[in-house]
């Protein structure tokens, strides 16, 4: 079959390049997606020109151009050919699960040497706990989950167990201890926004800023990089329980580690709240059929379900005031060395 310049004929995708004939072998193509060059309509009209991006094994690009149903055509014949094939440009993006509403693929974020996280290898969640049927084949068998880190705390994992899934490995990370869970959600959801303690900003912050400066709570960052790191095949999936912040710490971590901007690491975490948002207005409607609508109260919901921009500078600005540097803070409190490092960027970035 031919597809602009290129074809594809036992099993091997043939192109030109430099007045010679390449034959790259389906089997050897890790990633496919289209890219999308120009505008179309508008006051000043512009040509738009479509690519396929082939990603191979050996971390080598290439991008032909073709129309959109060419490159729709060409990504389902290389699909078919080699079904692990990942397809598609996710960019961070949510992944559309029945019962998970923040579940997330890192793939296609952007370093600042211009390479990509690879997707569907770097999942942050919220908790797995009744996860549906539908959404664990979708995990298993698109996403190839091998193993999935929680964050929670042995209370937490007791009230509301992750569902197991078949050929998953689970390690129990609890990134604060029972005594100082001061966010995790134990007991009742009513229990935990009627009770009379407040959840004002000082105390998030505090939350917050000892995620960095915690000796406990540093070394389980570090565990969860040292898993990370050993990991070899399939996805691997993170969580806490609304999956905003001690897995969005350790994820704007993970990223600073991959060389992922500060900029792009501050949208990642303020996506939490688009993809809550639905949750958190079901939240309200449910109070308000509990008569429950003090202003106190639903201002312990929007906490509960949202994150701000500034509890991740206090993130930032205490580790650079303890450690001088997040580069110093990687190495010397999560034990990420420059080897360790290009280990973590050869392994999960093309």
């Amino acid at each position: 079959m031919k597809y602009g310049k290129i074809r594809i004929e036992d099993g091997n995708l043939v192109f030109a390049r430099h007045m010679m004939m390449n034959y790259l072998p389906c089997r050897d193509i890790l990633w496919v997606y289209k890219r999308q060059e120009g505008v179309e309509g508008g006051a000043q009209k512009q040509i738009s020109t479509s690519y396929l991006v082939v990603v191979t094994r050996r971390r080598k690009r290439y991008k032909f151009d073709m129309t959109d149903r060419e490159v729709r055509d060409c990504v389902q014949l290389l699909k078919a050919l080699n079904p692990d094939i990942v397809v598609g440009f996710p960019k961070g993006g949510r992944i559309h699960l029945q019962s998970l509403p923040n579940t997330r693929d890192l793939g296609a974020l952007m370093t600042e040497d211009g390479r990509h996280i690879l997707p569907r290898r770097l999942l942050r969640s919220g908790s797995l706990y009744h996860i549906s049927l539908t959404d664990q084949d979708v995990l298993t068998e698109e996403y190839h989950l091998t193993e999935v880190i929680d964050f929670r705390t042995q209370k937490e994992i007791l009230e509301k167990p992750d569902t197991v899934i078949e050929g998953v490995r689970y390690h129990e990370i609890p990134i604060v201890d029972e005594e100082t869970a001061g966010i995790s959600q134990t007991g009742s959801f009513l229990e935990l926004i009627t009770e009379a303690g407040q959840l004002p900003d000082d105390f998030l912050h505090n939350q917050y800023r000892s995620f960095v400066r915690d000796e406990y709570s540093v070394k389980q960052y570090a565990r969860f990089m040292d898993i990370l790191l050993n990991h070899e095949k399939g996805a691997v999936l993170w969580h806490c329980s609304a999956g905003k912040d001690r897995a969005g710490i350790g994820t704007a971590l993970l990223l600073c580690a991959l060389g992922v901007p500060r900029k792009t690491i501050r949208e990642d975490f303020m996506k939490t709240n688009l993809y809550l948002e639905e949750e958190m207005q079901h939240m309200v409607r449910y109070l308000e059929t509990k008569t429950i609508v003090d202003s106190k109260v639903m201002d312990k919901v929007r906490i509960l379900y949202k994150v701000k921009g500034e509890y991740l500078d206090t993130v930032f600005d205490t580790i650079e005031k303890d450690f001088g540097s997040v580069e110093h803070f990687l190495k010397k409190a999560l034990y990420l060395t420059p080897k360790a490092i290009e280990t973590l960027k050869n392994k999960y970035l093309v």
